[in-house]
Parts: C-alpha cells; structure tokens; sequence
C-alpha cells in the first residue's frame, strides 16, 4: 500500500477498565513503544477505522493521538544511548500482521 506508514498512537484514558479494553485493542494494531504510546504500521483506511473503534471504546474525557510520522523522523530515531537507534523502527513494514 503505497499509503502506509508508521504512525504513534497515544492515549491518556481515566478509566483502568476502559485503559485496559485500549490497551488490548492497541496490541491488535501495533507495537507497544511505551504504557500508553503504541507505534502502527498502517494506511489511512486503518486509521481511520481505528479512530471510530477507538469513540466505540472510549468515553469523551479520553484524549488520544495520532500522529503520522514522516520518513525523516523515522530515519532520526536514537535509542537513550545518544546514537544507538532502535533496529525495529525502519521504512520497512513489520513481519508480523497488523490488523
């Protein structure tokens, strides 16, 4: 797909069992980066789909984000050992498949 690209999904939900339904719902589409941040390989189809699954989830005093990444800031990624970059994070589609 020539619209696919790595995306971080972000979330900040006040509920644990509603944080928790996220949380298993995220596992389906992406890699977990941090507690609340997943990293997705996916299309704007996906995205947009994700985004209704996600009002279907949440209530409206959750907050999440998006965020599409661009090649360049993928490219630019350093690990916390200053240049040690993560070998996961490449242009290149995961092995594994995303919903």
């Amino acid at each position: 797909m020539a619209d696919t690209k790595w995306w971080l999904v972000c979330y900040d939900v006040r509920d644990p069992k509603r944080l928790r339904k996220c949380a298993r719902h995220m596992e389906g589409y992406g890699e977990r980066v941090q507690y609340s941040v997943f990293r997705c390989w996916m299309s704007q189809t996906q995205v947009e789909r994700l985004r209704w699954e996600l009002t279907q989830l949440l209530a409206s005093e959750d907050e999440v984000m998006l965020i599409p990444l661009p090649q360049a800031s993928v490219d630019g990624i350093v690990g916390i050992h200053g240049s040690d970059r993560p070998p996961e994070w490449t242009a290149e589609p995961p092995r594994h498949r995303i919903v």
